[in-house]
């Protein structure tokens, strides 16, 4: 009786688990289940505008882009507090740029991301934010260290 109860007990432990779990067979989420998992913010920079999905959370923040397909429409890592943060690109198979974003809101430097791979890129400083986009979105829209970036909250 007693073993029994114990085991009735972990498979209610359990099932809860599974059940969040991605759908697909591999493990793996859906592109649509991804990005399900976030809102979408404003950002400006300079005088350009333009919508991000926001990782507010760190569930959020540690999904990032990862099983999507495109990096479009990019996202934008907020951190609660400013503090040294370091990302790499495990089962993100795009190429990105991020903008490590100090807590006065100023664009610290940029860093190019490679598809899946695992090494660690840190941030130079404390940071409140980081911009991942499609490679060479900054260089073409000539944002750069120093720009101003501002979240437009509703």
């Amino acid at each position: 009786m007693l073993k029994s109860a114990a085991l009735s007990v972990l498979i209610l432990l359990i099932c809860p688990a599974c059940a969040a779990q991605p759908s697909t067979e591999a493990g793996q989420m859906t592109e649509q289940e991804a990005r399900q998992a976030f809102s979408l913010a404003a950002v400006n920079i300079g005088k350009r505008s333009f919508i991000v999905q926001l990782a507010d959370s760190a569930q959020k923040r540690a999904q990032g882009l990862m099983f999507q397909k495109t990096a479009n429409p990019g996202m934008l890592l907020l951190y609660k507090q400013p503090d040294f943060i370091s990302l790499w690109m495990r089962n993100t198979t795009m190429p990105l740029d991020v903008a490590f974003i100090g807590p006065d809101w100023t664009i610290l430097h940029i860093e190019q991301l490679q598809p899946l791979d695992e090494t660690s890129i840190s941030s130079n400083g404390k940071v409140i934010a980081a911009l991942e986009m499609p490679q060479g979105w900054f260089a073409a829209k000539q944002i750069k260290p120093g720009d101003k970036v501002k979240l437009i909250t509703n």
